[in-house]
């Protein structure tokens, strides 16, 4: 292992309970598909029912605490299938936000598409002062999903 490579951690990826879809909106059938499902953690296939439905992630306190517009599968889902980094989300540029235990943003990463989403978790986790990261799109500005060590470690240490 060289200077600048980075073990990666076990890490968690959380997605938003499908219940909130019953908060919609606004719903209808896909069409076209590529709405990220904050449910599933996977983009939107055509012929499902997608839900927009404004979500306060849990996590962020104070003035970091967020509401914002999300997608849910209308009709309620499956966890997600792969336990790693969503696959349909890495051709997106986001930004990877670091936050401590008492919910403040104390600082953050903008992850361009490709493979390194992994990696720029990890070098984000390993700060101790770090509880947990919050990804956002970086245009339109909305939650995508919660990272964590696993096991959270930190937090109960």
């Amino acid at each position: 292992m060289t200077s600048t490579d980075v073990l990666i951690p076990a890490l968690r990826y959380e997605p938003l309970p499908a219940a909130l879809a019953a908060h919609a909106t606004r719903t209808w059938l896909d069409e076209e598909s590529g709405a990220p499902l904050r449910c599933c953690l996977r983009d939107s296939r055509p012929g499902e029912r997608v839900a927009l439905v404004a979500a306060t992630p849990p996590g962020p306190e104070g003035a970091y605490r967020e509401t914002g517009p999300v997608f849910l599968h209308a009709d309620g889902c499956a966890d997600p299938t792969d336990a790693g980094y969503p696959h349909d989300w890495r051709r997106r540029t986001q930004v990877f936000r670091a936050y401590d235990r008492s919910g403040a943003i104390v600082g953050g990463e903008v992850v361009r598409p490709g493979s390194g989403q992994e990696e720029a978790a990890a070098r984000l986790l390993a700060d101790p002062d770090v509880a947990f990261l919050q990804t956002r799109n970086v245009v339109f500005g909305c939650y995508m999903l919660t990272i964590r060590r696993w096991p959270d470690d930190v937090a109960t240490a």
